[in-house]
């Protein structure tokens, strides 16, 4: 992309608030301001009376007395984290490592990566163990590169600072497990300090990651508070780490604003965290201040009116969720809580997440950026388990749980303490069919399995391109799955992370093998993908169904259009028509992620069944005229620049899965039939055409369907026209529906 139209997309689509935020940060780096602002310093040269207000105790034992004295409400008291009861502790707990394999490998100094792969060598917090790739120690943080081949993926060397093992040690005590917790706990914190000394090396790079580490950090320490292995130089210490916190988010959160994502949610939290906990630091209600100001500014600008959130990713909307209960609660916790619209946002937010769960796993589609993040690990669910975020967001909104009792309790419990557990259930309820117009998602619930289907016109960032991904569900199995993140950044591989990012991971289609897109960098792409919202129907009865429309372009002068209309038909069976629409002649391709199970493919049929736990799921793909040049599956290829057929449903790890790849060439217009039958055999063919109109037979089971659809055109008021359903063994009809 020439600098000129970068340069255009960049204020169309940024606007220009942003841009000035990231100018002027450009220009205070070039200018050797931030350089200055955060000259490394040694932590034994941070006095109390440089960072405490006059009058605060300078010796360590005589301020240790005065915090203990000070009583400040937290989500529990000083060295008394909530007893855990038996109905929580003694639950199946999904996680992998369990907590007490965790503890056993911090005793060893190796810790869990993204709350699922242990560290295969003793932590050193420059070094990504999995790869070997390490970061300058001794530069100032502004002076460090994101990326660099020689440091490897940012994320992976961040993610130990992240403290999710101090979190796991204040659990240790609250779930029986006997250990010597404090002692260990402060081995990992005076381990990392000696690492990291303030604003030196790449662990202070971010502030979101400051403000994560250390609110899980302060979790830790308040629930080992009393024991004697905190003891009053610790105090200080902790003191130390809180104003260097502190210092790094407040002087560079303008670039977190800019960002426009949960990075400034994030260090607003962490200011309102350092301000609570340590009111005696000169500076900390200036931070206290800032951090409800943003808060509550972002909050408010971040999240749509639907309970959808700007990031376009489940991972982070569950982040966003997590930052924002503890900011409220801290409000709550001082009688000064947000105003009441925030929290109806945030109860949208909480509804939003709910509607997207598959009910009988917790997990969501894996869709957007996720890079493991997880503010708050204060449960034993898997990290693919949104339950806990569900149960606790919805009562901090309402008062009242909406799910049953279960191990994502636990959130409840560290949250808002043992009365949560003890309040009434919303009368029960499951997910329905949903549109969220605002944000682009729209859901379709049969009896068994449902779906998500993303059609969004963007007018905020995305993170990867995915329009009209369709995600499918049964029975807790994601049929069709989103491949997820996998890297951020994978040195020498650029292809592997534009398969996960790109079209070619995703269940849509992809036309002339080339993005309509440009990448300006790995987390910025233009121009922003368009879509429509043609039809979304969820009444009851036979059929429910969802029409969208994009935009497709760059490849040649002509553009094209592609329509996905999906149906969900009786018995669990699913119909989906893609529509090229335009007047040139095109190849492209259609791409299936499927699970990762034995499958049986008939390529004359262009058709293949997955074998799975719950029975077969056929597949079968029409094209309409005829032009299928290739039905193939691919699973696990790593070719040089033909990466396909691999999924990451946790960050940094990748597992092959098949895809099922149907390539055509065709003169436009082009109809292409997907056929899907969850525990039941789907097939079909056209029957009839008129000028208008034609006609599919459908056999699901044993029962014959005619589905009516208008012919293949841009104007189209809508491709799904009617329904006739007749018994297959008598022939005769049983149903009509017709719109």
């Amino acid at each position: 992309m020439n600098p000129l139209a970068r340069a255009y997309y960049i204020l169309r689509y940024l606007g220009p608030r942003v841009v000035g935020l990231r100018a002027g940060t450009f220009l205070r780096q070039k200018l050797g301001i931030t350089r200055r602002l955060y000259a490394p310093r040694a932590w034994n040269s941070i006095a109390l009376t440089e960072i405490t207000r006059p009058g605060t105790p300078a010796t360590a034992e005589a301020y240790a007395r005065f915090k203990c004295d000070q009583a400040i409400p937290f989500l529990f008291p000083l060295g008394l984290p909530p007893a855990i009861p038996a109905s929580i502790s003694r639950a199946h707990g999904e996680r992998q490592p369990s907590l007490a394999e965790r503890l056993r490998l911090l005793e060893q100094d190796r810790c869990v990566y993204f709350l699922r792969s242990p560290s295969p060598e003793a932590i050193d917090w420059h070094r990504n163990p999995f790869d070997g790739g390490c970061a300058d120690p001794d530069a100032t943080w502004c002076d460090i590169s994101d990326f660099l081949p020689s440091q490897g993926d940012p994320r992976v060397l961040w993610e130990p600072s992240r403290a999710s093992w101090a979190i796991d040690l204040a659990r240790a005590g609250p779930h029986g497990i006997k250990m010597d917790a404090g002692a260990l706990y402060w081995r990992w914190v005076e381990s990392w300090m000696a690492a990291c000394e303030p604003f030196r090396g790449f662990q202070w790079k971010c502030g979101q990651e400051s403000s994560v580490r250390f609110i899980a950090l302060a979790i830790g320490f308040w629930s080992l508070a009393q024991d004697p292995a905190t003891t009053a130089e610790r105090w200080v210490q902790f003191a130390r780490l809180a104003w260097a916190t502190g210092y790094r988010v407040q002087h560079h959160i303008h670039y977190a604003i800019s960002q426009k994502n949960n990075h400034a949610l994030s260090e607003a939290c962490g200011l309102l965290l350092i301000g609570h906990l340590f009111p005696e630091l000169r500076e900390s209600a200036k931070w206290y201040s800032l951090g409800r100001r943003v808060f509550a500014e972002e909050i408010l600008r971040q999240t749509y009116a639907d309970g959808s959130y700007i990031q376009h990713s489940m991972n982070y909307h569950r982040v966003m969720l997590q930052v924002s209960m503890l900011a409220m609660r801290l409000a709550e916790l001082v009688e000064n809580p947000f105003p009441r619209a925030i929290y109806d946002r945030i109860a949208l937010c909480g509804e939003f997440l709910f509607q997207m769960l598959d009910q009988k796993t917790g997990r969501t589609p894996n869709y957007g950026n996720n890079d493991g993040a997880c503010v708050l690990s204060l449960n034993e669910c898997d990290f693919t388990n949104y339950r806990p975020t569900v149960q606790a967001t919805h009562f901090l909104a309402h008062r009242k749980r909406l799910l049953s009792a279960g191990p994502w309790d636990e959130d409840l419990l560290w949250l808002f303490g043992l009365k949560a557990l003890n309040s009434p259930t919303t009368a029960t309820r499951p997910a329905e069919s949903s549109a969220y117009a605002i944000g682009g998602y729209y859901t379709l619930r049969a009896a068994n399995s449902w779906c998500m289907v993303r059609c969004h016109n963007y007018k905020d960032r995305p993170g990867q391109e995915d329009p009209l991904h369709f995600d499918l569900w049964w029975q807790g199995l994601n049929v069709l799955q989103d491949c997820g993140t996998y890297h951020y950044y994978a040195p020498g591989r650029e292809d592997v992370e534009l398969y996960f990012k790109g079209a070619r991971g995703h269940n849509t289609i992809e036309v002339e093998g080339v993005p309509p897109i440009a990448w300006i960098s790995r987390f910025l792409f233009f121009p922003w993908p368009r879509c429509r919202n043609l039809q979304f129907n969820a009444a009851e009865g036979s059929v429910i169904w969802f029409e969208g429309d994009r935009e497709v372009g760059g490849y040649s002068s002509r553009r094209v259009t592609h329509k996905r209309t999906v149906l969900g038909l009786p018995n669990d069976a699913w119909m989906i028509i893609d529509d090229l629409l335009g007047s040139t002649a095109c190849s492209a391709s259609l791409r299936w992620h499927l699970l990762d199970v034995p499958f049986e493919l008939d390529g004359a049929g262009m058709s293949m069944v997955l074998k799975t736990a719950n029975g077969p799921v056929s597949l079968s793909v029409i094209g309409e005229p005829p032009s299928v040049t290739r039905f193939e599956v691919v699973r696990g290829r790593d070719n040089p620049g033909s990466v396909q057929g691999f999924a990451a449903a946790y960050y940094g790890e990748r597992f092959a899965i098949p895809t099922l790849e149907v390539t055509f060439h065709c003169r436009l217009p082009q109809r292409m039939v997907t056929l899907i039958g969850c525990g039941v055999s789907v097939t079909g063919r056209k029957l009839d055409q008129d000028e208008l109109s034609e006609q599919w037979g459908i056999r699901i089971g044993v029962q014959d369907h005619a589905v009516r659809l208008a012919r293949p055109a841009c104007r189209a008021a809508g491709t799904f026209i009617g329904l006739d359903t007749t018994d297959g063994a008598t022939g005769d009809p049983k149903s009509t529906l017709t719109i």
